[in-house]
């Protein structure tokens, strides 16, 4: 199993608004269905965990659309589960998500394999202090070692 970065887009298409609508109201709109989004993100048992979703999520408008984009991590086989295991979560909350008339247009993921060099060098830098080998072997080609002579000149 490896660990997985998974860019998500999630492609919204709002409500039709009248010529009515005047653009402090569209800016109200907008404002009401990010809080929607966020709070059926929060209240989902994978969505709301940080551990899964990492940092912020980011919404573009544009006219009637919007593109809801984050970075899902998870633990997988390869980048095709991960994928997959990302568009299922959005699924899974997508009729919550269109309570407010927001329908869902569209579920893209790209999944890189993470960057865990991290983690080596903190494995590295821990458990290298504990492995007595270097200090076991401290001097074993030294040339003294090669002649038979062991431990320091009388």
């Amino acid at each position: 199993m490896l660990d997985y970065n998974v860019d998500t887009t999630v492609q919204f298409k709002l409500p039709e608004m009248s010529s009515e609508f005047n653009s402090l109201a569209v800016n109200d709109l907008r404002k009401v269905f990010v809080e929607h989004v966020k709070n059926v993100f929060e209240k989902d048992e994978t969505l709301g965990d940080p551990g899964y979703v990492s940092g912020p999520l980011n919404f573009k408008f544009s006219g009637q659309k919007v593109k809801l984009q984050y970075v899902f991590k998870c633990c997988d086989e390869n980048n095709e589960e991960a994928e997959s295991f990302a568009a299922y979560c959005v699924r899974c909350v997508k009729e919550e998500l269109e309570d407010f008339g927001y329908e869902v247009k569209k579920i893209e993921c790209s999944a890189e394999e993470a960057d865990m060099s991290w983690l080596d060098w903190l494995e590295d830098a821990v458990f290298e202090s504990r492995d007595p080998s270097p200090v076991l072997n401290r001097g074993a080609n030294t040339e003294m070692n090669k002649k038979g002579k062991a431990g320091p000149e009388r």
